[in-house]
Order: C-alpha cells, then sequence, then structure tokens
C-alpha cells in the first residue's frame, strides 16, 4: 500500500538535535513549567482514552512500544531509549527489528502498524502539530477510536521524552551548553526528583554499552 503521507514524514526534521548538539545550546526538546502542565493537562482531560489505549485489543503491547520507540527516536531521551527498548525486546520485538523503527525504517513493519510509526514520526518532528492530510489519513485508516488511542500513546510518551531531555539539559549547563528557551528552575526541580532514579540507571546502562564494546573488539582481534 502507497501512503500519502510518507513522502512528507520523510522531509522531516530528523537531523535537528544532531545539528544543534554541536553549536551553542542543549539541543533536544525539553519542559518548562509552562510546556510541562500544557502536555499534562492534555492527558488528564482524556484519562479515559488513556486506559481504552493501554487496554485496546488492537494495540498490541509490541504495537505500542514500537510506537514509543519512534517518538523516542525523534526527541533522543536516553533514557527511554533504554526502557523501552528493553520492554520491547520483552514484548517480542527483536534487536534488529529495534534498531531499524529507531532509524525510521518501516519496511519491516507490517502495512498495519506501518502508517501509524509513520504518524508517530511526523506527529512529533512538527512538535504535535502534523498536517491535516495526515491526521486524516490515521482516521480513516485506523477509526476515530484506534486514532485517539495512537495519539494518546504518542503524548505519554512524549512526555517521559521530554522529561529526561529536560534532566540531561540541566547536567549540560555545567558544560556551557544550556537549552535555548529552558527553564533553569523546573530543570533543577526535574533534576531534584529523578536523580535517585536516572543516575543509577544510566551508570548501570553506560558499564553494559562498555562491555558490549570491549566484546566486540576482543572478536575483532580474534
Amino acid at each position: 500500500m502507497n501512503f500519502l503521507i510518507i513522502s512528507s514524514f520523510q522531509r522531516g526534521s530528523r537531523m535537528r538535535n544532531k545539528i544543534i548538539e554541536y553549536g551553542k545550546y542543549f539541543s533536544k526538546r525539553t519542559f518548562t513549567f509552562r510546556t510541562f502542565y500544557k502536555a499534562n493537562k492534555v492527558i488528564m482531560q482524556n484519562r479515559k482514552i488513556v486506559r481504552r489505549a493501554m487496554r485496546s485489543e488492537k494495540i498490541s503491547e509490541a504495537f505500542r512500544e514500537r510506537i514509543m520507540l519512534v517518538v523516542t527516536a525523534v526527541n533522543g531521551c536516553r533514557y527511554c531509549a533504554w526502557g523501552h527498548t528493553d520492554w520491547a525486546k520483552k514484548a517480542g520485538c527483536n534487536e534488529e527489528e529495534i534498531k531499524e523503527l529507531m532509524k525510521f525504517n518501516f519496511n519491516i513493519s507490517s502495512e498495519e502498524e506501518s502508517l501509524a510509526l509513520m504518524f508517530a514520526q511526523h506527529f512529533t518532528e512538527t512538535e504535535e502539530n502534523p498536517q491535516k492530510e495526515a491526521l486524516e489519513q490515521l482516521i480513516d485508516f485506523y477509526g476515530e477510536e484506534e486514532a485517539e488511542n495512537i495519539l494518546i500513546i504518542i503524548r505519554m510518551i512524549s512526555i517521559g521524552n521530554l522529561l529526561g531531555n529536560t534532566f540531561d539539559a540541566f547536567l549540560s549547563r555545567f558544560i556551557g551548553k544550556p537549552p535555548e528557551k529552558g527553564s533553569i528552575i523546573f530543570e533543577f526541580f526535574v533534576f531534584l526528583f529523578s536523580f535517585p532514579f536516572l543516575i543509577p540507571y544510566r551508570i548501570k546502562k553506560d558499564r553494559e554499552e562498555r562491555k558490549k564494546k570491549r566484546r566486540k573488539n576482543n572478536e575483532n582481534r580474534k
């Protein structure tokens, strides 16, 4: 099946974070008090849809994790990438599939899921301002109820992503790279709340990555 909106997705801002990362500011999207309140308000106003989305028979656990991985790849949250990679594997996704999803290669995805994954990328890259045609196509393909479920899943993981990025943004200030539109006060609160969880997790994952590199280097020498 050919989707009309594929080409517009591919012209998105995939490289935005990488380009700015080497500049003056911390590149990734973060929260301020105002944007955090606004994002959470949407979730609270749609609590019934949240419950329905998590119980939907049409959106399996693996499908939900794939959507979350795509959104996480756009937003660049390392913590969500680590966590949802593990959860995706437990839900039945293999490592090769996860790598391809994180590179926005949806050719390996089923026809039933690929439109939702492309929309998740587009919705996130446009910072929740998708093209009207893209939203209409999502609704036409999945129906209004399942489209609402997909949207709320995207919004929920985006909140997690931006909280993780806000945590890193606070640390980034110590190396002279603050977020361009950040709030140091909000970042500090996020840091205080998240420190007991994210720092140990970050240390654990960094150790795992170093072990993987050492094993790979040893294999290459043989």
